[in-house]
């Protein structure tokens, strides 16, 4: 059994210790990160928002209990008494209920395109972070074997210092190129280490430095999909819908003008022993009249129409107008900002990506020129500082062709989020 355990844990670990995909970890975000949740509690919120407009059409049932004494003779009534089921239905067919209806449900399609593009904001997030954390570790790599380049050129060289055959200045060049290399190590550690911790804390992972991610390659946007106006992208939707939303609230506003007509039906118990007598007469003898106490049933229908209300309801409907008017304008103002950032884009990804190509074309031709330049000096033909220049220079190419590329993969993640769909495959 012990050991049985022992292998499980085992097994456990390794899994735990397998590198995580770019689609391992959007998906895990998208999931569980705090910044995917209060989309997904609006949309929520906006269905039940839903749920009680369309109640609002239905027929309303409700229990009514009356009871009710008086000693006033002018209109003689000793007591009322009532307890029944009310039920109740609008029937007009300009009621604005109908069209607050409509308004919650285009609220709740533009809530559900604002949920889908805060999930898209989180796989931005989530890509970020994986680039910054590839960038860095390449990087790393590379810094540490230009040191180890500068490391064994310092050991070529102690002995000729040592006899006084090489002047101080190479070893102090030497140091120098050295040091700059560590701190520059340093920084790209502590940015790594920021790196791990924000996207572990995305994953909901609690220990980031065992944090292991997988190399990746991504396929550039399909033509069709790189030509695109964004049309697809979620806020621009849930701009759209908004639209909707207040194009109906202007419209419930505008049928608060038109005629309302509900019924009423009441069965239950009622009775009373006084009767209303506001005229007196012959005809309705002062003594009180009395009904019979049992089960009865009462309906009614209801009409009403608003003559003048000092200009309410005109003011509601130019309220509600200007908001829909608004909302166009700001669907608008998104959809251009959207394509003029489309735009660019398209325009940092091939600039990015061009860079990338002649840089990772020019690394083999520094790299040889820095290892010729090593051999020189070893020889005595050159001296230290061009050998350092030349693995600089090979540093900084290298390190620049992984920026340039990194810098193109963000601007394709760009380019998913604005338009609204997955449209990279990354291997």
């Amino acid at each position: 059994m012990i050991t049985i355990a022992a292998l499980w844990l085992g097994f456990a670990a390794g899994a735990r210790a397998q590198p995580l995909s770019l689609e391992d970890c959007v998906r895990r975000a998208e999931s569980v990160s705090a910044q995917a949740k209060p989309g997904l509690i609006e949309e929520a919120r906006a269905r039940a928002a839903v749920q009680e407009a369309r109640a609002g059409l239905l027929p309303q049932l409700s229990a009514v209990g009356i009871y009710q004494q008086s000693n006033n003779p002018a209109i003689q009534v000793v007591d009322n008494n009532e307890a029944a089921l009310r039920l109740t239905q609008n029937l007009s067919p300009f009621s604005p209920q109908w069209e607050r209806a409509r308004q919650k449900e285009a609220d709740l399609r533009a809530q559900s395109a604002m949920r889908a593009a805060s999930q898209q904001d989180v796989a931005l997030q989530v890509k970020t972070l994986y680039f910054s954390i590839l960038r860095g570790l390449d990087e790393a790599a590379r810094l540490d074997e230009t040191e180890a380049r500068l490391e064994a050129m310092r050991e070529a060289m102690i002995p000729k210092y040592s006899v006084g055959r090489l002047p101080p200045f190479d070893a102090v060049k030497i140091r120098a190129a050295l040091s700059s290399l560590a701190r520059r190590r340093d920084f790209v550690s502590a940015q790594l280490d920021e790196d791990k911790e924000s996207l572990a804390l995305m994953l909901g992972l609690k220990d980031a430095s065992a944090l292991s991610l997988r190399p990746l390659k991504a396929t550039p946007l399909a033509p069709g999909a790189a030509s695109a106006g964004g049309d697809g992208n979620p806020r621009l939707l849930a701009l759209k819908e908004r639209v909707a939303s207040a194009e109906s609230g202007a419209r419930a506003a505008r049928e608060e003008r038109y005629p309302d007509l509900s019924a009423g039906f009441d069965y239950g118990y009622m009775g009373n022993s006084g009767l209303f007598n506001l005229y007196p007469s012959a005809n309705y003898p002062a003594n009180a009249y009395g009904s019979p106490v049992g089960w009865g049933y009462n309906a009614s229908l209801s009409l009403s129409l608003p003559l003048w209300d000092w200009g309410g309801i005109s003011a509601r409907v130019a309220q509600r107008e200007h908001d829909a008017a608004l909302a166009r304008a700001n669907a608008e103002i998104e959809r251009q900002a959207l394509a003029a950032g489309l735009a660019g884009l398209r325009r940092k990804a091939r600039a990015a990506l061009a860079d990338e190509s002649r840089l990772a074309a020019l690394l083999p031709e520094t790299r040889r020129a820095a290892e010729v330049q090593t051999r020189l000096y070893r020889r005595g033909a050159t001296g230290v500082l061009e050998a350092v220049d030349a693995w600089n220079t090979w540093l900084d190419a290298m390190i620049t062709e992984r920026e340039d590329y990194y810098e193109y993969l963000l601007d394709l993640a760009r380019m998913e989020n604005a338009l609204g769909s997955d449209s990279v495959r990354y291997e």
